[in-house]
């Protein structure tokens, strides 16, 4: 018979009067073995460095992408999400960046099969993008597991340079069909975020204003900026400083653009009273829902097939306006051994995604980068109800662009994955399996710039569409030998034989001038825009062995090698191998520990070594990377009404991977049965960079791609787990989890660094370092703003062109991980997750303009400058006195670089299993109702302006970030 209770594994025991079973937990089953993609290996003859993550931690969380699982609880796991869009991309980094120029994103692998997760959306570019990873159900996955060292990833080649993780989705067990439903409901809002960076009302407003305008002008007489107002309200103010300082009390609103309107909105803006938050006016409480159910099953005989099937609906409308993502999904998983010779199955998606993400042009017009250039005495709508397009953000108004005929930006995915295999058992210790898969994913991406905002006005509407066709095909064959003898060697050996071929085709064509402003399809524009196609082809060939031995569970040896050629080089260099060897030794098995197994439960030492290779070469912004070796030539370059072509790139038959030599130390300690303990040590060596190398102008071209560059990543993680209480009625534990990375350019294309305004990429030094001009505070008596003069030591100097730049630190944090627990007492459980970052860096690029002190008074101000401005002689601060004259207060300066630490609230999860009790008489078999809340608070430095240091770019580099949203769920889990 089968014995079997919800979140235990099932076991098959005989039938007998008396029956003791001993259940054993999910966790500690999927605790036993670690998916490496090509197979399930035992966790304890695992030498690599990888931890996974199980179904309860993803499955608790409400992001729509169900990669972001992964923040905070992986050691050595860095991630980035640099927009709260439903459905956005998530940039990650397993133990550092790997590649100066070439692609830094992992390896997906779903069920064994590479998943095609680029991020894309015809405006990348601009913010505008999606991630196909949102298409997967997080219902569906049973574990993601993070492969980092060279013995983990080294089996995946030129693939697997920046990390794998390899995601498992859930199957069919033996036993009668089970169904279980899920229902979530809940809302998202703006998150919280420090007071120094939320905006001026209008008293404040004005207040800033007027004083700017005062400071700024020396002249006040009829012909200056203080007589032209002065005259437009009638004021008959003298036209010297008192009558400014008269003109200051006088006035109680103040509005503008510079434009000729300036007095009318004076004037209204006074009588009317505008205040207007056009935070509170492009925000909203967004609506969440979510629900789905599956069917799973397998007989009662080893030779019944097990099935997995689920569906799946998901509605996110945003808590930004305009912004929304419905998803549709069905999965099914099938597996079936008809005799104990055949073994046959399939894992197979079906999934349709709409997101609306704006349009406009990308980051300047996106709501929340407007409503901090809007004046709050600017109001939505003018006094006869109409949209007000006199605004101080030249003629734009957020609200109305994103209004019913207002501007559009839908993309649509349809992807559909199918992947059968078919295993041979020649014996009980030889297996031979096959396995196939196609990915296809059509994107269909729909633009359009309205009537309701100034450059869509001008053209009379432009609409835009996109259609990206991306199909991965591929083949794995592998041989498996496994053996045990002696009850003490044990012996598992893999042959394979891998191809994969990918073709992308993208077709784009726009239109202008539309007939009405409510029939958009670019059909009906008059005017054709631009109309192009593009076509790329990538080819794979690939041949792998792995070998693991082990014996008494002492000693473990692993070793693996691969041979890759890929379309993507040159012909002097197409083909490449990597390997990688790791062995294990668990020190407590050892007869001289006996007297230690009362305490200490597990004492083992791993190392690794190997290589992995990065095929993905080149720019990746530029769809030339597919084809970085090659001497490309582009047509289009018409003469004299006659077609033409000419070189676009010249080709480089040497050009080769990018290759990462890894190395790898770790230990685990287990302590009372209690305490366990995993630290890990790594450095890793990226050589043969791909750098664009100048070439002379002469040539037609200015570059051309090389293999030069070499970067070094070294770092230490560390992970304890700790099972505080555990009773018959009470569990509780937790988590800790850190890591360290230090990243250094070791060699760069040229003698000389690569140097912006204020970043640097040069020897020595980590990548995205910053180095500007250091600023030095305010001229207590002037208010001028302040710089230090030289490379190093304290003289200063009002003069910006005068001051030398300096070191100041960079964007990766010093410290970073996690601290989570688990609380659960007779069926209530609790969970709760804080993230942290030490020692980062953020330079505010939106505080240009968030914190302008010059050059215009009529846009907004934060609460930061307000409470903080000079204002007379012996003012001690940090922002400098206000002005409407340029000058390079504003300009590139540590005046907005700021510190990125932070502590996160990122997750708390309340639940209640109703017990058994109530449920045996009904058809229920199982019910827990929970609450999901996440980014619930943060706080951070002191120093700080912004929405949340979690979701900068990795750069370092801030703009007007779309936040990650607070959100609440409120769900239930009934099983049948």
């Amino acid at each position: 018979m089968q014995v079997s209770f919800v979140g235990m594994q099932t076991q098959e025991v005989a039938i007998r009067p008396t029956v003791k079973v001993i259940l054993k937990t999910d966790s500690e089953v999927l605790d036993e073995v670690v998916v490496t993609g090509y197979g399930v290996t035992k966790k304890a003859a695992f030498t690599g460095a990888a931890t996974t993550l199980g179904a309860g931690k993803i499955e608790s969380k409400n992001d729509a992408n169900p990669i972001k699982a992964l923040e905070g609880t992986i050691p050595g796991l860095q991630m980035s999400v640099g927009s709260g869009q439903p459905g956005a991309p998530a940039t990650i980094y397993i133990r550092g960046r790997n590649s100066l120029n070439s692609g830094t994103q992992p390896l997906y692998v779903v069920d064994g099969v590479q998943y095609f997760a680029d991020a894309v959306g015809v405006r990348s570019s601009e913010g505008q993008e999606v991630s196909p990873l949102a298409s997967l159900n997080s219902n569906d996955i049973e574990s993601i597991t993070v492969l980092k060292d060279a013995t983990a990833t080294s089996i995946y080649g030129a693939r697997a340079a920046n990390g794998v993780i390899v995601i498992t989705t859930k199957k069919g067990k033996s036993g009668k069909p089970q169904v279980n439903f899920t229902a979530k409901v809940g809302f998202e809002t703006m998150p919280s975020y420090t007071n120094r960076y939320k905006l001026t009302n209008t008293t404040q407003n004005q207040e800033l204003a007027i004083e700017a305008l005062l400071n700024g002008y020396a002249d006040f007489g009829p012909e200056s900026t203080f007589g032209y107002y002065n005259q437009i309200l009638g004021l008959g103010l003298p036209y010297d400083k008192t009558g400014a300082w008269d003109f200051y009390d006088a006035f109680t609103s103040l509005v503008g653009n510079g434009g000729e309107n300036d007095g009318y909105w004076l004037s209204k803006a006074k009588e009317y009273g505008y205040d207007t938050n056009w935070i509170d006016e492009v925000t909203r409480t967004g609506l969440v829902q979510e629900y789905g159910f599956d069917i799973s099953g397998g007989g009662n005989s080893e030779n019944a097939p097990k099935y997995y099937v689920s569906m799946n609906y998901m509605n996110e409308e945003a808590f930004i306006i305009g912004k929304d993502l419905e998803r549709y999904s069905f999965r099914f998983n099938l597996e079936h051994a008809p005799s104990k010779y055949v073994k046959y199955g399939v894992n197979s998606s079906l999934s349709y995604t709409k997101t609306n993400m704006g349009s406009g042009g990308g980051y300047m017009s996106d709501p929340i980068t407007m409503a901090y250039m809007m004046n709050p005495m600017n109001p939505v709508r003018t006094e006869n109800g109409e949209w007000n397009w006199d605004t101080s953000y030249a003629g734009y108004n957020p609200v109305a662009q994103r209004s019913e005929n207002g501007d559009k930006g839908t993309a649509k995915q349809y992807r559909a994955v199918l992947s059968p295999f078919v295993q041979l058992n020649f014996t009980d210790k030889i297996f031979w399996n096959t396995r196939a898969s196609i990915d296809a994913l059509i994107l269909d991406e729909f633009g359009y710039w309205s009537f309701m905002q100034p450059q869509g006005l001008d053209m009379r509407g432009m609409g835009e569409n996109n259609t990206t066709v991306n199909t991965q095909f591929s083949i794995t064959n592998t041989l498996n030998y496994i053996d045990t003898w002696k009850d003490k060697h044990h012996v598992n050996f893999l042959l394979g034989q891998e191809g994969q071929k990918i073709n992308m085709k993208q077709a784009y064509l726009a239109g202008s001038n539309y007939p009405v402003d409510y029939l958009n399809e670019v059909s009906n524009a008059a005017v054709p825009g631009s109309a192009a196609t593009y076509q790329y082809n990538l080819l794979l060939c690939s041949f792998f062995a792995n070998a693991q031995y082990d014996y008494n569970d002492k000693y473990y040896l692993s070793g693996s090698f691969r041979y890759d050629g890929s379309s993507r080089f040159g012909s002097n260099n197409r083909w490449a191998p990597f390997w990688s060897v790791g062995a294990k030794y668990r020190i407590s098995n050892e007869a001289f520990m006996e007297n230690t197994k009362d305490w200490l439960t597990n004492l083992t030492l791993r190392m690794s070594y190997g290589t992995s290779g990065n095929q993905e070469v080149g720019d990746q912004t530029t769809k030339n990377s597919w084809y970085a070796s090659r001497n490309l030539f582009g047509f289009g370059y018409n003469y004299n009404n006659l077609p033409g072509m000419a070189h676009e790139q010249f080709g480089n038959p040497d050009l080769k991977w990018e290759q990462t030599n890894k190395f790898n130390v770790g230990v685990d300690i287990s302590l009372f049965n209690r305490l366990n303990i995993e630290l890990d040590y790594y450095n890793h060596r990226t050589k043969d960079m791909v750098f664009a190398v100048p070439v002379s102008m002469t040539t037609g071209l200015s570059s051309y791609y090389k293999n030069i560059g070499e970067l070094a990543n070294s770092g230490f993680e560390a992970s304890l787990n700790a099972l505080l209480i555990t009773t018959k009625d009470w569990k509780w534990d937790i988590t800790l989890t850190g890591a360290f990375n230090k990243n250094e350019v070791k060699k760069l294309s040229t003698p000389d660094p690569i140097e912006g305004s204020i970043q640097i990429t040069e020897v020595g030094h980590p990548i995205y370092q910053f180095k500007m001009k250091e600023y030095a505070g305010v001229d207590p008596d002037t208010g001028d703003a302040l710089w230090y003069k030289n490379e190093t030591g304290n003289e200063t100097t009002a003069n910006y062109n005068a001051a030398a730049k300096r070191y100041l630190g960079d964007p990766n944090p010093d410290f970073a991980g996690s601290i989570s627990t688990g609380l659960s007492w007779k069926g209530i459980d609790l969970a709760v997750q804080l993230n942290y970052s030490l020692g980062a860096k953020i330079y505010g690029n939106n505080l240009h303009y968030d914190e302008q002190l010059g050059g215009s008074f009529y846009q907004n101000f934060t609460e930061y400058v307000y409470d903080n401005r000079w204002q007379k002689p012996g003012d001690v601060t940090d922002v400098p006195r206000l002005t409407t004259e340029s000058n390079y207060a504003n300009s590139a300066s540590s005046r907005f670089l700021m510190d990125g630490d932070y502590l996160k609230i990122r997750s708390i999860s309340l639940g209640y299993t109703l017990p058994k009790s109530l449920l045996e008489k009904t058809f229920i078999r199982s019910c827990r109702v929970f609450m999901n809340a996440e980014n619930v608070y943060t706080f951070c430095a002191d120093n700080y302006r912004g929405f949340d240091p979690a979701s900068v770019t990795p750069d370092g580099v801030q703009f007007w970030n779309y936040p990650a949203p607070r959100s609440f769920m409120f769900g239930v889990n009934l099983g049948f």
